[in-house]
């Protein structure tokens, strides 16, 4: 559980770091299912330094990946921070090649857009020359949100010289952001290893609702998007929907999401 300093540190500056939450078994095990699910989603296409691969891990090759969106670790501080009804997205994997330009991935008007946290981890160390995720303290909320994304560019600035936070991390720490967040990275080699666990606020009002679903209907170009065949993220979600440890928190958030129409595109 968060400590009230934790909470108040989030809500004012957008984002918390765990340090050495993963155990050294825990890594391995994080290592080894990293290595294997993406050399076989790509084996079509293998990864040379030139362009991102991604792919969902919760499907039957990765368990422990595919355990963590209720993980206690990950699953209460996101309950304290966006309600207990807070809805479990993703897991995934990442080989990140170059440098990530400044971005939120979320609007911070709430009519607008569905928003929610994200977990962030690497699996090698990285500081501020070789990629580590960069943050604009406060960048989830107006005005400041919308000032920068009138007015970044304006300034010329290389990534590295925009005044932000460098969560320099080791392998086994976890950075928790707001998705509403400005970030970016910068130095980075051609294979950075970082991996996520996703959550979204579960909308209460019919205009966060109505942004909830506009961002379900943009989901579904996700997995256009990664180069992998579409065969490999419906057979991943079909693993996770179809929920054969039974986990009632699991059934709640497929239950809403697929009212939601995040899980429409399955369907195609």
């Amino acid at each position: 559980m968060l400590t009230e300093q934790q909470v108040s540190h989030f809500n004012t500056f957008g984002f918390l770091i765990f340090r050495q939450l993963f155990s050294p078994d825990e890594l391995k095990t994080i290592s080894a299912e990293f290595e294997h699910t993406l050399t076989s989603a790509y084996r079509h296409d293998p990864f040379d330094g030139t362009r991102r691969h991604w792919v969902r891990t919760m499907g039957a090759e990765t368990p422990f990946f595919a355990s963590l969106l209720e993980d206690p670790r990950f699953c209460e501080p996101t309950e304290q921070l966006y309600g207990e009804d807070a809805l479990g997205i993703v897991s995934d994997a990442n080989r990140y090649v170059g440098h990530t330009r400044w971005h939120p991935d979320h609007s911070a008007n709430p009519a607008e857009d569905c928003y929610g946290i994200k977990f962030a981890y690497y699996l090698e160390p990285v500081g501020a020359e070789n990629g580590a995720l960069r943050l604009i303290p406060g960048s989830h909320k107006n005005p400041l949100h919308d000032d920068l994304r009138e007015n970044l560019d304006k300034f010329e600035l290389k990534i590295c010289d925009v005044p932000a936070y460098v969560c320099k991390s080791e392998p086994g720490d976890v950075v928790a952001f707001d998705m509403r967040c400005w970030h970016a990275s910068w130095g980075g080699a051609s294979d950075r290893r970082m991996c996520t666990v996703v959550y979204y606020k579960n909308p209460e009002s019919p205009e966060e609702e109505a942004a909830t679903r506009r961002r379900a209907g943009n989901s579904v170009k996700e997995p256009n998007n990664s180069g992998l065949p579409f065969s490999i993220h419906r057979d991943i979600m079909t693993h996770w929907i179809t929920n054969h440890e039974g986990n009632e928190k699991r059934q709640r958030w497929i239950d809403r999401e697929r009212e939601l129409g995040f899980l429409d595109y399955l369907q195609a």
